[in-house]
């Protein structure tokens, strides 16, 4: 599957690394025109227009400002690693979304989401809970994607090549959003093929209109869910409405694609997805791509 540059996620202010881009997207929603992505060492949402190349605008999900040292923000970072759209229930205001991220939960500053209702308000969570309840379900916590089926919110934990599984868990969106305690379910293990001798782990899902779901997923040399790693191969993954793999399509060229998006058109499953290059001075990019066949391996 070819991926083709649409942009980069340039904003209109500098972020705390000084730069005017997000440089490690990590999550994102489409809304018509609207783009809004969340980067894993920052602490803005990124809003951006489709219809046009200017600068996307910032709006705070954290008050305070990180570092600026790539090594000490990384640190300190609260490494939002989902993004989804929630039901806007009530909500008159037809131009108004709702959103979820998540942080990752791979340390214990990364244990918070935020409830974003734009264009408005932002409501931190404590997600200890939601931690508690998935820890005795993986062999390590790093969760990278979500999708919402009703009422449960299923989850994709990262593997790595210590751990090469990815699990999907499933969750009560409302015990989430409530911040209490909840049960966690383990639906599915995915035990997916090796690129060069490095498994493919989940960086982000989407669920289609036809109840598959689309997982990003990378292989990178790492064995653990904090450092970052050598990246050897990437592709698009449908699950079918059961959860076991349907199709699996390599992506060229081979980035690290954190957030993703798709739609079932006429010729295809058409995708937005964005990337991060792991390296604070290069910005993500917004990429497209086509698969005319998802239910066939291969793409």
């Amino acid at each position: 599957m070819q991926l083709t540059h649409l942009r980069d996620l340039a904003v209109d202010a500098p972020l705390a690394s000084g730069h005017a881009f997000l440089s490690s997207a990590s999550g994102m929603v489409v809304c018509g025109d609207a783009l809004y992505v969340v980067a894993d060492d920052a602490r803005h949402l990124g809003v951006f227009d489709l219809a046009t190349m200017e600068p996307g605008r910032l709006v705070p999900l954290i008050a305070g400002d990180l570092p600026r040292d790539a090594a000490a923000r990384k640190k300190l970072k609260p490494d939002f690693e989902i993004l989804l759209a929630l039901p806007c229930e009530g909500r008159a205001d037809a131009a108004g979304t709702r959103l979820l991220a998540v942080g990752s939960g791979s340390t214990a500053r990364r244990m918070r989401g935020a409830v974003i209702d734009l264009p408005g308000s932002v409501r931190l969570i404590d997600l200890q809970a939601l931690f508690a309840a998935i820890a005795p379900l993986v062999p390590e916590t790093n969760l990278e994607g979500a999708v919402l089926r009703g009422d449960e919110l299923l989850l994709f934990n990262r593997g790595n090549m210590e751990h090469p599984a990815s699990q999907i868990i499933g969750v009560p969106l409302a015990a989430l959003l409530d911040g209490g305690p909840l049960a966690a379910i383990l639906h599915a293990e995915l035990a997916l093929p090796d690129v060069a001798g490095v498994p493919l782990t989940v960086t982000d899902a989407c669920l289609l209109a036809n109840g598959e779901i689309l997982l990003s997923t990378v292989a990178e040399a790492t064995d653990n869910s904090y450092a970052d790693g050598a990246l050897v191969g990437a592709a698009i993954v449908a699950l079918g409405a059961d959860l076991q793999v349907r199709a699996i399509a390599p992506l060229e060229p081979p980035l690290k694609v954190e957030g993703l998006s798709a739609q079932i058109m006429p010729d295809g499953v058409h995708l937005l997805c964005v990337t991060d290059a792991d390296d604070p001075d290069q910005a993500s990019g917004l990429f497209a791509a086509r698969w005319e066949r998802v239910g066939e391996r291969g793409g």
